[in-house]
Parts: C-alpha cells; sequence; structure tokens
C-alpha cells in the first residue's frame, strides 16, 4: 500500500531487526516495511518480537524479566539478549536513500558520528541493545550501542561495537496490547489519552471569562433543581458554625476552574439517531478501538508539534491483535486505517480478515519448532505479478485463515471436502481444528500452485490427497515443479491404478457400505414397500453402476458414504489412502518417521 503524506514526511525507517536469546527467539532476522503484520498460531514468538524491538528503540530495563532470557531445549539459560536494529533514509515514495535528510542530522541523530556507510555507500545508523543479567544485584543491564556495521547473517551477534548509543527523542516507541480499554485510559494519567489531557492549554486571556460562564451554569442548573437548591440551604448552616472568609458553600454540578474539568471527563458516542450514551454503557468492541484511536489522536498531536517546532518525528507503534472484540466488517476496515496513520506499525494479529487485506510482502509467519521461533516472509520480489494476482485471489481473500494453522491437506473439490475431516475426526478422536489442521478444497486440479507458493515460503506443513487419473495427477506434478518442489514428495497421496476417490472406494471392497449409502442418500421413500423394493435395486447394481451414481451425486453423497464407511468399524473404518494420509499427518505433527511410499 502507498504510504501516506504523514509517512513520507517522517524521512526514515527502522527497516531491519536482529534478535537473540529473547524468550523463544533464538535467533531470527527480519526486515521491516511501513507496516507488518506478524501471523501464525498462538504462543508462536510475535508478542515477543513486538516487546523485544519495543525494548530497543525506547523502553527501559524495568520491563525487563528472568523469563525474558532463551532457555534451550536441555534447560540452559542464556546469559545476554542482544537486539540489533538498522534505520536507514527513505525517500516520499516509501523506498530507501542514499543520505539522512538535514533534518534528522541536525536533531535526534546528533551530526554524524553515529551514522555509518555500506559497501554502495548508502547511509544507516545500526544500534545494538545488550541485555545482561546480575547475579550480584539481582537486577539486569541494558545498555545501547553503536554498530559500526551491518554484517551479513552468519555470526551477526560478534559483530564490533563502538561506544554508548542516545535513546532517540524524536523516533518514539508505542507498545499497546490486545486489553486496552478507552475508559480504563479516562482514568490514567500515564495513558495515551492522560498525555493528551496534560498538555491541554487554553490561553489566559480567555481563563477569566470562561470561568465566569461556568459560574453562571453551576448557579442556573441548582437554581432550575428543587433538590440541588434544598440541599445548598441545608449545608448553608455551615456557615454559622464554620468561621469562613469566602463564599461559604456551593454547590457545583459542573467544575467551575477549567484545570479541573478534566478529572471528569467522558466521552459521548451514538450508534443510531437516538441518544448518544457514555463509552461505558458500549461494548469492548466500541472500547478497544476508542483507545487505538485515541493513541492515534496523541501521535498526530505530538508530530504536529514537532512540524511547528521544526523537528521531525517517526513513531514506531507495536500493536497486538487490533481485532480485539471487533466483527469481521470492522476488522477489514483496520487495516486500512492504520496504513492511513503515521510511521510505522508492526502489527500481530490473529484475524483472516486483517491478514486478507495485507499486501503480500507485509505478511511475517511466525511458527514454532520445539522451544524455538522461526520467522519467515513470502518472497514476493521473486513471484511475477500473475503469481501475486493468484495468491491474493485464491489464498488471502477467501483462505486467510490458513496463516494460523499447523498443517494444511490440499484437494481438488468438494467429495473430499466433507469426507476427509469426518476420516480424521474419526481418527484423531476429536476434529481436525483442535489438532490445528486445515483440509481444505483448492476448487480444481489445476490451482494448487498459489497454495503451494505461500505454504513453502512460510514453511506451513502441506499435504496434497490427488485423485489418480492422469489429468489430476499431472497437474499436481506441475504444480509441484512450480514451487520448486522435488520429486518424489512423501506428503503427495495418489489414489492408486488411475481411481478417482469413487472407483478407488469400490476397488478396495467398500461396495456394500457405499451402496447403504446410496440408500440412504435416495430417502425420503413414500412407504416402507418402496423402500424395500428400491433398496433392493441398489443392492443389485453393478460396479459401474455404483460408481456412475456415486459421480453423479458427489456432494450429497460424500457424508452419507464417510459414514456408512466409518460406521464398519475396525480396519475397514479408514480406507487405506486415507489411513496413509493421516499417518503421514501425523508424523509431521509429531516429528514420527513414517514408512509411507510417495506415490508421484
Amino acid at each position: 500500500m502507498p504510504p501516506t503524506d504523514q509517512n513520507q514526511a517522517t524521512g526514515i525507517r527502522v527497516d531491519a531487526v536482529r534478535i537473540r536469546h529473547f524468550r523463544s527467539l533464538r535467533n531470527v532476522e527480519v526486515t521491516l516495511g511501513q507496516t507488518c503484520l506478524l501471523v501464525g498460531m498462538n504462543n508462536s514468538g510475535k508478542t515477543s518480537f513486538l516487546r523485544a524491538l519495543h525494548l530497543a528503540l525506547g523502553a527501559d530495563r524495568r520491563l525487563i524479566q528472568s523469563e525474558d532470557f532463551f532457555i534451550s531445549s536441555g534447560g540452559d539459560v542464556a546469559s545476554e539478549i542482544l537486539i540489533d536494529v538498522r534505520i536507514v533514509p527513505v525517500g516520499h515514495e516509501g523506498s530507501r536513500c542514499r543520505e539522512f535528510p538535514e533534518l534528522w542530522i541536525e536533531s535526534d541523530f546528533g551530526g554524524s558520528n553515529l551514522i555509518s556507510t555500506d559497501s554502495s555507500d548508502n547511509e544507516f545508523i545500526a544500534i545494538r541493545t545488550r541485555i545482561t543479567q546480575d547475579s550480584v544485584q539481582s537486577d539486569y543491564s541494558l545498555e545501547r550501542l553503536r554498530l559500526q556495521e551491518w554484517p551479513a547473517s552468519v555470526n551477526w551477534h560478534q559483530a564490533p561495537t563502538g561506544g554508548r548509543a542516545p535513546r532517540f527523542r524524536q523516533l518514539l516507541s508505542f507498545f499497546i496490547d490486545a486489553q486496552r480499554d478507552v475508559i480504563a485510559d479516562l482514568r490514567t494519567r500515564a495513558s495515551y489519552f492522560g498525555r493528551l489531557l496534560a498538555k491541554i492549554e487554553i490561553p489566559e486571556t480567555a481563563v477569566a471569562e470562561l470561568e465566569d460562564r461556568l459560574r453562571v451554569l453551576n448557579e442556573d442548573i441548582v437554581g432550575n433543581s428543587e433538590v440541588l437548591s434544598h440541599i445548598r440551604d441545608a449545608l448553608a448552616e455551615l456557615n454559622s458554625t464554620v468561621h469562613a472568609n469566602g463564599e461559604g458553600v456551593e454547590i457545583t454540578p459542573v467544575s467551575k476552574k477549567l484545570r479541573d474539568l478534566t478529572k471528569g471527563l467522558g466521552v459521548q458516542f451514538s450508534d443510531s439517531t437516538g441518544s448518544s450514551f457514555p463509552l461505558e454503557s458500549h461494548g469492548m468492541g466500541t472500547r478497544s478501538w476508542a483507545s487505538l484511536l485515541s493513541f492515534q489522536a496523541y501521535v498526530s498531536w505530538t508530530a504536529r508539534l514537532s512540524a511547528a517546532g521544526g523537528l521531525p518525528f517517526h513513531p514506531v507503534l507495536f500493536l497486538e491483535e487490533p481485532e480485539a472484540h471487533l466483527h469481521p466488517n470492522a476488522q477489514r476496515v483496520v487495516h486500512a486505517q492504520l496504513a492511513r496513520s503515521g510511521g510505522q506499525h508492526i502489527v500481530s494479529t490473529h484475524s483472516p480478515y486483517i491478514a486478507g487485506q495485507a499486501q503480500l510482502g507485509e505478511l511475517i509467519h511466525f511458527s514454532k519448532s520445539g522451544a524455538e521461533t522461526k520467522v519467515r516472509r513470502l518472497p514476493v520480489e521473486l513471484l511475477q505479478l500473475e503469481d501475486i494476482r493468484k495468491i491474493r485471489r485464491e489464498v488471502m481473500r477467501s483462505r486467510g485463515e490458513l496463516l494460523f494453522t499447523q498443517a494444511v491437506v490440499l484437494f481438488e473439490g468438494e467429495t473430499e471436502e466433507q469426507a476427509l475431516p469426518m476420516f480424521a475426526r474419526h481418527h484423531w478422536g476429536k476434529y481436525p481444528f483442535e489438532r490445528g489442521v486445515s483440509f481444505v478444497g483448492v476448487g480444481g486440479d489445476g490451482n494448487y500452485l498459489p497454495f503451494l507458493r505461500i505454504f513453502q515460503a512460510m514453511e506451513i506443513p502441506w499435504f496434497i490427497f490427488s485423485d489418480g487419473e492422469e489429468s489430476a495427477r499431472q497437474a499436481v506434478i506441475t504444480a509441484l515443479a512450480g514451487a520448486g518442489i522435488a520429486l518424489p514428495a512423501e506428503n503427495v497421496i495418489t489414489l492408486p491404478h488411475g481411481h478417482a476417490i469413487e472407483g478407488y472406494l469400490i476397488s478396495e471392497g467398500y461396495a456394500p457400505e457405499l451402496k447403504r449409502a446410496a440408500i440412504n442418500n435416495r430417502r425420503p421413500y413414500h412407504s416402507p414397500q418402496h423402500e424395500q423394493a428400491k433398496s433392493s435395486e441398489v443392492m443389485q447394481w453393478s460396479n459401474n453402476e455404483l460408481e456412475d451414481y456415486l459421480s453423479s451425486h458427489k456432494t450429497s453423497m460424500a457424508v452419507h458414504w464417510s459414514e456408512s464407511i466409518i460406521a464398519a468399524g475396525g480396519e475397514r473404518s479408514l480406507p487405506l489412502a486415507i489411513r496413509q494420509l493421516l499417518d503421514v499427518v501425523d508424523s509431521r505433527l509429531t516429528g514420527t518417521s513414517t514408512q509411507v511410499e510417495p506415490d508421484l
């Protein structure tokens, strides 16, 4: 998405980060853009990444905990955490420039002592945040050091450092977690809403006039209320018992001093043509998003003050789950609203609706391998425009939830989409989604490639269950070749002897179960006699007649024959090819080996 005017004006970007030994991030390197969406399953390291980068760009050591140090599978605790960030100049169109703007050099970066150049004479600033444990004082040490170079990824942690690096005043880091609530913000001075309210300034020339209006307003309210007038008159007895040089008792429904107005500040919101209600009366979705909008108000106000003072300003927002409590259509709006605000946005999300709105280059996939987080992204720069279009259309727009799955089984169409999850539930004793496995029909044997491209790039385990017909086999082979996948592939299960699923089941001896399924599929019958006659007819079908019926009633029959086969019990309850598929999935998820022979 093209940067907005606010984003163009910042002149810099944090474009790369390397993290070593922070929580599950044993050794990761990520390239950052203006907007990045961190996707993946729960507990895969997304929040750890946000926290680490926030530490490097602004948070202090009081946020460090002992749990932040990486623990290996053998139980060894890391002695230090390293977080390297690189800052580069960018132009109005968002691409990298050769030199930093003068505005930044003259202010926050303090001249050229922090600026280095790479082999192409492009300027950059690299800062290392080093965190260590002080066992004597049971505390933590955090220091920021200048990196004189940005070395290759191998052994980057051994790069030499220079002197101490300052904390930048004009490059600010903000962390907003998923528990945000504008009601809590209104009551907390440290919130972005509270900080903005603290900036309220009214010209002295207007204060006296406005406070006089407040006094008159209070008198009018009390004068028009019998209860308030009664309370005032009753409390007036204080004047006779307590010596008062001032006005004595006053009833002030509205604060009479301007400096006190923000103490009772509330926000009203009307979501219809009726009366407005305070935000306390609205749901958490409205309150959560209002909290985020108040942050954006704080950032835009700070940007305005910086511009008025001739200073640059680059905010970096680390945001957890912007979709919290929002309905799907509202979630789709989130990405566009974030993109219109200034600075950079590093956002973790579990929403397929938000991910579906993103550019492919914005997506960063997180997954867990043992105790260690793996981070990957789609190499968009290596794809043709048509490839990108197909991935967005076939995968992202309608299948964004696949970015959050643990494994994916692909197949051609609706028959397998109904049958395979039923067999998987029977085999595992739980729904496939409980194991993090998705079963996806690609809509035809020529549509595998977009799915394979994104799963290969992000190393999401994938499997293909294909008909054995020659056209289907060739389509799978072509897709594998297009995705750069070598043959044979053990995670591809192809039905033997050129069969489609119906012919395969008949060849495996499931004709009795399939015929019972056909009888059920032809209900209702006019009478018991009619049912008996039609059932006898079905039971006399030849295998060819049975296959013709199954093929012509694919979508209605799949559930019936799956139930009929599962009801057979024992070994017969799971056809061999489907058992092979589920065994391969099991072996990948559990890390055990499988003896299934690849068929391609």
